[in-house]
């Protein structure tokens, strides 16, 4: 027997062999249990000890019994089956959806405006996959993704990313907002660009993703590209432009719902600007099963369907 360094060429079979010899006290039954022949059985099970380099059973013409080695083995051998045995169920049923985890970074305004409704959707098909949000600014929900700490990530995308895929999934097109009051507001259409130089703009910060999308227009007015008041998030503009001191640009996803008769939005022609919501994910990497289904969610409610 060999019995010196490690069973390299033990196997799952020679575990499930020696268990059922064990269990049913006979080569016979144990051979029928495992659907094998008899002599193959008996040659697992010779690989087996000739392995360890100890003797598992004592076999006479009429009895198989395990030796010491053999009992003392049998307790580990039955659990390393069993955890086995629990470890592909585990996998079954996170292959089948019937649990799992997905954690998904997006922003603000796509998780108040759009997230809801497909989270609803989404546990009444898959109760058992737990999901995790977590809303950020673009810059954020980027991070997120390439550090791995979320399964995939929807919003604009904040900067070219090799190591990252963006997918866009929806068009979010900008539009002025501001006070129901305002000169601005009388319009019943589209706004034109150059029609907001002159009023107090209020701002978002670089790391948002509008503001970079905002500078890039052509021909815009000199007080969009440096705002009077520049703020990081939009529940402060919100609460400034109720205050009425004065103009901002958003996207419609962004634009603000808790004061629906003070704010209005109007959309901004000449030219039409809009953002690409993606799916970011990193390339390469396969998504879980739970991701996938997940993604395909997302893409299947907001593909195409432009502001929910």
């Amino acid at each position: 027997m060999k019995g010196a360094g490690p069973a390299m060429n033990v196997t799952l079979k020679h575990l499930q062999a020696f268990v059922a010899v064990a269990r049913e006290g006979s080569f016979t039954r144990a051979a029928r249990r495992l659907a094998l022949s008899q002599p193959a059985l008996t040659i697992q099970i010779n690989q087996f000890e000739e392995e360890l380099g100890v003797r598992l059973f004592d076999r006479t013409t009429r009895r198989v019994m395990l030796t010491d080695n053999g009992t003392e083995f049998l307790p580990t051998a039955e659990r390393l089956l069993d955890d086995f045995e629990s470890a592909i169920a585990d996998v079954r049923e996170v292959a089948q959806r019937r649990r799992g985890r997905v954690s998904v970074a997006t922003l603000p305004s796509i998780a108040l405006k759009a997230m809801p409704d497909i989270l609803a959707a989404f546990r009444d098909t898959y109760p058992g996959i737990s999901v995790h949000l977590h809303d950020a600014n673009a810059s954020g929900v980027q991070r997120r993704v390439s550090r791995k700490e979320v399964d995939f990530g929807l919003a604009s995308m904040w900067e070219p990313d090799a190591d990252l895929a963006f997918e866009a999934v929806m068009r979010d097109p900008f539009g002025l907002v501001c006070r129901a009051d305002h000169p601005l507001a009388e319009a019943t259409g589209p706004v034109r660009w150059r029609e907001l130089a002159g009023h107090t703009f209020l701002g978002l910060g670089h790391d948002t993703g509008i503001r970079p999308l905002v500078q890039s227009v052509d021909g815009l007015p000199d007080n969009l590209r440096q705002p009077e008041v520049e703020v990081s998030n939009i529940a402060t503009l919100e609460g400034m432009l109720v205050a009425g001191l004065g103009i901002s640009v958003l996207p419609r996803l962004a634009m603000p719902d808790h004061h629906p008769n003070d704010l209005i939005f109007r959309p901004l022609v000449e030219p039409e600007l809009a953002r690409d919501i993606c799916l970011i994910t990193r390339q390469g990497r396969s998504l879980s099963p739970a991701a996938e289904s997940m993604r395909d969610m997302v893409i299947a409610r907001l593909g195409g369907s432009g502001a929910p």
